[in-house]
């Protein structure tokens, strides 16, 4: 029989496997649930209204009745006003529609009508793509001694002897990296019009872009960013083929862009790299000083430490942490997530007003300081009370959804700090976020990129088409434009081709 010792030691390692097994088990049904959420569940991070407040206590909150002193100036929700007008710059074709008499007569008393205006009603039309071509006729003149020939200088084209303008170069590189639309079915759309235009001769013809237009531009794009005193800066996996075709790699495209001031160009690039490792963020800002917005990856960590760098958190990514935890049952997570919401509402006033024109960058920067003294500054407190609170409690594992978040709170404290101390500095990284997802809307219709080479070009291109996206530019006119002009350019005059300088240059385009 045996000894009662050995059954207490028994028991108590039975004791303490079911509770590992309890454990083990809780964070698995936290994964089970975060998995199907993703796969049949909304992709949406927003909160219903009242959502939180059903686990809310009574106990006032040292923050809940905090105002900003901007929240009266918030402007009302604007009624409907019907269907909004076309925009003054597109072409109209004028179809004058006059009454079918001669002469028109009153039908009452017979007496001639006079004209006392006209009612005028516009509808959009739609002129089908038509893809033309342009035959140079150059008549040739001969000496009768036979000295010489002369004819005209035929125009310039993308490449000497090339077969296609530049408005089709830059219409397959807009379309391929604008509109999302792979190789494989513009090459069936160019059918429709009777031109046979492989796969391969379109590629080839990016390739041209990106040498011509892409890889000079950007440079001076990198130049005129790494001016700027604050930056974003986010990164997504992209499938790649290898080279030798057997297999795939994940490659990442990095994200890079300028802090949006408004009435002031956004500039953003994007490069691609085979690796998530630190030499993307190093290569890229080089010597940069300023301050970094981004998320709590740590490749960012050994340029930020060896230039001295001051790193910028994203509320929205703490946020989105919380509420995986939150749609996983737990629900002591509502607390924190309301004062994460408390911050965003405290900055919404301002960023209205900047929107709506009643206030300018001076005036946003102001009311930014003051309501982040007054009022952000103490929730942020608040938060980290309950970080605390939560992260002692026994229910809080380490590896669950829950305590997965309160790590990253707890280890960007600094950083998801910083904007206390810095008006110019927003509260997330959506703005560079929003950029990326150009590329994973793409990424549905072509998956992967063809090899390394294929992620370069891309990436450079989506730079462009980015860039002209954010200043509002027509991508398209902007590359038959430039593609044209970048051989006679000088490299000291090379800025004016960035897609914000060319914007400025041409606002009807």
């Amino acid at each position: 029989m045996p000894a009662i010792e050995d059954l207490q030691e028994r028991l108590e390692k039975l004791i303490e496997l079911n509770e590992s097994l309890t454990r083990e088990n809780k964070i698995l049904r936290a994964e089970l649930a975060t998995l199907k959420r993703g796969v049949f569940g909304r992709s949406s991070e927003r909160l219903e209204p009242g959502q939180l407040g059903f686990f809310e206590d009574s106990s006032p909150s040292p923050v809940a009745d905090a105002p900003s002193r901007l929240e009266k100036s918030r402007p009302e929700p604007k009624p409907g006003h019907g269907r909004a007008p076309f925009p003054p710059r597109l072409p109209r074709h004028v179809v004058e529609l006059d009454v079918d008499e001669a002469e028109p007569r009153c039908s009452c008393c017979g007496k001639p009508m006079k004209r006392i205006g006209e009612e005028v009603t516009e509808r959009g039309h739609m002129i089908p793509a038509q893809f033309v071509v342009n035959r140079y006729v150059r008549p040739k003149y001969a000496c009768p001694n036979g000295h010489e020939v002369k004819t005209a200088r035929l125009p310039d084209g993308v490449i000497d002897g090339g077969k296609y303008e530049a408005s089709v170069y830059a219409h397959i590189a807009t379309a391929k990296y604008a509109d999302h639309l792979p190789l494989h079915r513009l090459e069936g759309i160019f059918k429709r019009y009777d031109v046979r235009l492989s796969k391969q001769s379109m590629w080839d013809m990016l390739v041209r872009v990106d040498e011509l237009v892409a890889q000079p531009v950007l440079h001076q794009m990198r130049a005129e960013l790494l001016a700027e005193p604050v930056l974003h800066a986010d990164e997504t996996p992209i499938t790649m083929r290898l080279e030798d075709g057997k297999g795939t790699k994940t490659g990442f495209a990095w994200r890079w862009r300028n802090l949006h001031r408004p009435g002031e160009p956004s500039k953003a690039i994007v490069e691609f790299r085979t690796s998530r490792g630190r030499d993307g963020p190093r290569r890229f800002l080089g010597a940069w000083k300023g301050t970094l917005i981004i998320d709590g990856y740590q490749g960012y960590d050994e340029v930020i430490r060896s230039n001295g760098i001051r790193r910028a958190g994203c509320w929205a990514h703490a946020r989105r942490k919380l509420k995986e935890a939150f749609d996983t049952g737990a629900a002591n997570a509502s607390g924190l997530l309301a004062l994460i919401q408390k911050l965003f509402e405290l900055e919404r006033p301002t960023n209205e007003g900047v929107r709506s024109g009643e206030l300018d960058r001076e005036a946003q920067l102001e009311e930014r300081r003051v309501v982040r003294a007054e009022h952000s500054a103490a929730v942020v407190a608040a938060l980290y009370a309950e970080v605390e609170t939560l992260e002692q409690q026994r229910s809080t594992l380490p590896k669950s959804k829950l305590g997965k978040a309160i790590g990253y709170l707890q280890s960007q404290r600094r950083a998801l700090s910083t904007f206390l101390d810095d008006p110019r500095i927003p509260i997330h990284n959506n703005d560079s976020e929003r950029d990326l997802r150009h590329l994973a809307v793409g990424r549905k219709n072509w998956l992967v990129f063809g090899s390394q080479r294929g992620g370069e070009v891309a990436c450079r291109l989506y730079s462009l088409m980015l860039s002209c996206k954010q200043c509002g530019a027509n991508p398209e006119a902007y590359l038959a434009d430039v593609l044209m002009r970048v051989a006679t350019t000088p490299s000291s005059q090379v800025a004016t081709l960035t897609p914000w300088a060319w914007a400025a240059a041409n606002p009807s385009s």
